[in-house]
């Protein structure tokens, strides 16, 4: 059964889609070579800052989110109907729970909003809301299902005054940025003085361990280890870290938090569902992922730190006066 996909993800990639890079954080050209994925992509880290990166990388990466908007709709029928959550709302109110914790009320910009699956469960709290989203399609969907006010554009071409937010959020969205430090250092002087930038990644110690258990010991390799077609960057506490110090930024708590449980509906019916699927259907992964979560609060307790068990990053960072 052919699997329909929403996006235009293709199953390999040719030396036509790909483009070389250097370090997104120190800029260095050196680097070593981990894995492969998709047949050109490469997985490298930095010789000088470690930080992991897409080198090749596909030319346009963020262009994986611009298809079709029928197909996205069809994605998500049940839960823009009201008849069924999106699988992430578990993730999404845990994230705002901690966001609120630090800044109950102001306006509030998120950046990445896709089709607002995040930012509709912001509504009717105490926060004014905007969001940001390149995808044209993803954009409109937004706005027609969920009645939130979303610019469709990049980051680097939209201006705001300075000091204008409270609460700038990046959601699973860092990740996939081919110019974090453009980016971090444009929302920078957005941001007000008191205000805080939440950003979500997945952590780059526990895609390595991934790797490490699956090809190298089970021998069994994988396309979507690091999902480089649209995973540009693989930040781990002390790389994120890093990349905020250089852009002006200083980390005021990192947390754990909750894995995200991917539906599998696609493996079933051959088109990808965004409602939670049966944890019957997917056990062994459902189970893995949930076990993990808790070993890395264990984890996190002892080491005082983000180690290889955590499947998230979750940081809380605020302005610093000055740049590294």
């Amino acid at each position: 059964m052919e699997y329909i996909k929403g996006g235009t993800q293709k199953e390999y990639y040719t030396d036509a889609d790909i483009t070389n890079t250097s370090c997104l954080l120190c800029d260095s050209p050196k680097y070593e070579l981990i894995k492969k994925e998709k047949k050109v992509l490469g997985v490298v880290r930095c010789k000088q800052c470690n930080l992991i990166y897409i080198n090749p990388r596909l030319k346009n990466p963020e262009q994986v989110y611009w298809g079709e908007k029928k197909k996205y709709e069809e994605e998500g029928r049940f839960i823009f109907s009201g008849k069924k959550a999106h699988h992430r709302d578990k993730n999404y109110l845990e994230d705002l729970k901690i966001i609120e914790k630090h800044k109950p009320s102001g306006k509030f910009l998120d950046i990445g909003t896709n089709m607002g699956t995040f930012l509709r469960l912001a509504k009717n709290r105490k926060w004014d809301l905007l969001g940001i989203e390149p995808s044209k399609s993803l954009c409109e969907i937004a706005q027609e299902k969920f009645g939130l006010p979303i610019i469709n554009d990049f980051v680097e071409n939209v201006s705001f005054s300075k000091n204008t937010f409270d609460i700038i959020t990046m959601t699973d969205v860092f990740e996939h940025l081919v110019n974090p430090k453009t980016v971090l250092q444009s929302i920078r002087l957005w941001l007000k003085e008191d205000g805080i930038l939440f950003i979500k990644v997945p952590n780059a110690k526990f895609n390595l361990l991934k790797f490490y258990v699956r090809e190298k010991i089970f021998k069994r390799p994988s396309d979507l280890t690091f999902d480089s077609y649209e995973h540009v960057a693989h930040y781990t506490n002390k790389t994120l870290t890093l990349m905020l110090s250089h852009c002006g930024f200083k980390p005021l708590k990192m947390y754990v938090t909750h894995p995200v449980q991917i539906p599998v509906w696609h493996f079933y019916v051959g088109q990808y569902f965004l409602y939670p699927s049966p944890a019957i259907l997917d056990l062994k992964k459902y189970l893995g992922r949930e076990s993990l979560y808790y070993l890395s609060l264990i984890e996190n307790f002892f080491l005082r730190k983000i180690g290889y068990l955590s499947q998230n990053i979750v940081v809380i960072a605020q302005k610093q006066e000055h740049a590294i």
